[in-house]
């Protein structure tokens, strides 16, 4: 099957899309731009998605200075509805070049071991304006037509 993105079409079989898309999306209200990371990737055998980030968060944490968890809640990736995929959001923080940076991430599990993470960074904290936008990019997700929520198939 040709493998497909958005500038053009490949002829040849792809095993797994280990892509990262760096989207810049229209600044917020204030003038900050904003940069969303969509990385994907894997479950380890026998992992689910909260043991996942929680060997992430750890792993960042011996590598990064000051990287701290601020919060872990359970959330949409989609408006919530029957085509959206269950997931959990991160909140965390780090230095990098001395200076405080603030990550808001979205972790979904697209089949029994396929993840898609989305990631917003932003130089302040979350606070509720930025929180709301976060939201909103959340809620506008729809799943391409080959996928359907994992585990919404009628038994």
């Amino acid at each position: 099957m040709p493998y497909n993105t958005n500038e053009g079409q490949f002829g040849f079989d792809v095993i797994e899309d280990g892509s990262i898309n760096v989207l810049e999306l229209l600044p917020h209200e204030d003038g900050m731009p904003l940069r969303l990371v969509m990385t994907r990737d894997r479950l380890r055998a026998g992992e689910d998605l909260n043991a996942c980030l929680t060997r992430q968060v750890r792993e960042l944490s011996r590598r990064m200075p000051e990287f701290k968890e601020l919060s872990r809640e359970a959330g949409w990736l989609g408006p919530g509805d029957d085509n959206s995929f269950p997931a959990i959001v991160l909140h965390t923080r780090f230095k990098q070049e001395g200076r405080l940076v603030f990550q808001a991430q979205c972790a979904a599990q697209l089949s029994e071991d396929k993840l898609l993470v989305l990631t917003l960074t932003s130089p302040r904290s979350f606070d509720g304006k930025l929180r709301a936008r976060w939201a909103e990019l959340l809620a506008c997700f729809v799943p391409a037509p080959a996928f359907a929520p994992f585990g919404s198939e009628e038994a």
